[in-house]
Formats: structure tokens, C-alpha cells, sequence
């Protein structure tokens, strides 16, 4: 989906005295997967149908970037090397991101296609259900979907880099003996 505006409460203005206003922040997500399983989504649908109450109170979004631009901006941060980027991010080898090759104008709901694009799943956040549909309706743009397998690959892939154990500290390697 395209142009996804999230709404952020201001920190500072939480911590203002209780007469002052809060101030709201929009912030737009050029481009985000729904992440949010299909199942659920599907049984909150009916159930809107049927009543006003869904039974689905957020939906879990993760921001999509134009891989050449999120590759530039990791480097500029050395947070990637270039080896690291082809045969870890552009090979979906490092846990933390995820590559999407590039869609066709004929895959494309616009017709215009994208070119590869990669996920970065530090970065992710939730909507309200009621907000998003009401968003649907009224300009968030639909781009393209995920066929399977690859659409459960990529689910797969962000739940099990959330998944992670923290360990309290890193363990040690041995040198290997020469």
C-alpha cells in the first residue's frame, strides 16, 4: 500500500500539564506490507459485515523502501558493507531485511510496476483496524500482493527475526587452531 498516513502522538505534550492540548504528528509511509496474517484479517472483515465490532483491534504494517535507497542509507551509516548487501540482504541471507526483486507494470495494481525493494524489519508499526479500512476508502493506494509461496516466506522471515532471544551477553568465539 501506498501513502500510509500513521498518527503519533507527540511525546512532549503527553508530559504537559493536563490543560495543555496533545498534539498530534502525521507521518507518511511511502510504501508498507501488511504483515497482519491473512486469516485474521479475513475473519475480521466478516465480522464487521455482521456487527459493528471486529475482532481485530490493529493491523501490523512494515515500511517497504526502494532497495537502491535503503542500501545507500546503510552504507552512509556503515551499518552494511557492500559484500554484505549482495550476498546477505540481496540473497534474504541476513535475518533483519528482506529483498523483494523488482514488479512488472503487468503485476502492478497502478500498471506502473516498482523496482526491487527490500524491508527492513526493525522498522514496523500498527494501525487501528476502524482507521486503516476508513483509510482504504479514502486514499491509500493498493500496489501489488504477494503470491505464495513468497508471501509466507516473507511473514515467515519478519515473525522469526522477531522472535529472537536476548542473550545478556555475546558469547565467545575460539580461535580456530592453525
Amino acid at each position: 500500500m501506498e501513502n500510509v498516513v500513521q498518527l503519533c502522538l507527540r511525546p512532549e505534550t503527553l508530559r504537559a500539564a493536563a490543560e495543555e492540548p496533545v498534539e498530534v504528528t502525521p507521518i507518511t509511509h511511502e510504501l508498507v506490507v501488511v504483515l497482519t496474517q491473512d486469516c485474521d484479517l479475513e475473519q475480521d472483515y466478516k465480522r464487521r459485515q455482521t456487527s459493528q465490532q471486529g475482532s481485530l483491534p490493529n493491523v501490523l504494517l512494515c515500511d517497504v523502501y526502494l532497495a537502491e535507497v535503503l542500501r545507500a542509507t546503510l552504507q552512509r551509516q556503515d551499518q552494511l558493507g557492500r559484500q554484505d548487501w549482495k550476498k546477505g540482504v540481496a540473497q534474504n541471507q541476513k535475518d533483519r531485511f528482506h529483498y523483494l526483486q523488482r514488479v512488472q507494470p503487468s503485476e502492478d495494481l497502478g500498471g506502473e510496476g516498482l523496482t526491487a525493494l527490500a524491508l527492513d524489519f526493525k522498522i514496523y508499526f500498527t494501525l487501528p483496524t476502524d482507521e486503516l479500512y476508513v483509510r482504504l476508502v479514502n486514499g491509500i493506494r493498493r500496489r501489488a500482493r504477494l503470491n505464495t509461496p513468497y508471501c509466507e516466506h516473507l511473514s515467515h522471515r519478519f515473525f522469526s527475526f522477531q522472535s529472537r532471544v536476548a542473550l545478556p551477553q555475546n558469547h565467545e568465539i575460539d580461535p580456530l587452531p592453525e
